[in-house]
């Protein structure tokens, strides 16, 4: 649900459904037994989507101490993509920003991982995600590094991506783990991730797809 504005192009953040239409949609979907993201730019339509009850919780800076404490309490899951924004910064020029926009996504991002910081220090379960469009597809996996950056073990940052990521899809009896009756979805880096998370953004060796190896740079 697009609770707010917010784009690569408009950073504003300002509410467009009401908390009330919020609920609506939250009731509608886990009726239908589905789960619900609800995409937010601002503290207000952040604040809105969980007491509404979203699943997910996307993109939200400016969270207050109540609402962090309301999400570890219902156990929404934030996903910041914090480096969503600094993509669309870095290629502005392929998408015909203005400076002044460049900098707006800058400062957004200054204040999306200060959030994300004490949404982390408050308990708040997180997800990896990146927002990644366009050509930014490979580009995924630097949001682990903000998440270290703020205070998360390597370990930590790997579980947004796993078993927390499969956990936001609503399958984590079939994805996020390497064990019995999971997809053989499987990486091999170069290094200690455990350790090292920079081994993760920038040394894959190996990757197996649903038991398929489809990547194979260790010859």
């Amino acid at each position: 649900m697009y609770g707010s504005t917010g784009s690569g192009a408009d950073v504003t953040g300002n509410e467009t459904f009401s908390f009330d239409e919020m609920k609506a949609a939250v009731d509608a979907a886990k009726s239908f037994g589905k789960r619900i993201a609800i995409h937010s730019y601002g503290p207000q339509g952040g604040h809105d989507a969980v007491f509404a009850g979203a699943t997910t919780v996307e993109h939200a800076i400016g969270l207050d101490d109540a609402t962090l404490a309301e999400m570890a309490k219902r156990n929404t899951i934030y996903v910041p993509t914090i480096d969503h924004n600094r993509y669309y910064a870095e290629y502005k020029t392929d998408f015909r920003y203005t400076d002044q926009q460049a900098a707006a996504l800058d400062s957004f991002r200054l204040l999306n991982f200060e959030t994300a910081r004490r949404a982390f220090r408050a308990g708040v379960k997180m997800g990896m995600g990146s927002d990644a469009v366009f050509h930014m597809f490979g580009q995924n996996t630097r949001e682990l590094g903000w998440f270290v950056k703020l205070g998360m073990t390597p370990a930590q940052a790997l579980a947004t991506g796993t078993t927390i990521g499969a956990e936001i899809l609503g399958k984590d009896a079939t994805l996020g783990k390497i064990a019995p009756g999971y997809f053989a979805d499987i990486v091999a880096v170069d290094g200690n991730p455990l350790s090292d998370i920079n081994v993760v953004l920038n040394n894959v060796k190996w990757v197996m797809k649903g038991g398929l190896v489809v990547v194979d740079r260790t010859k």
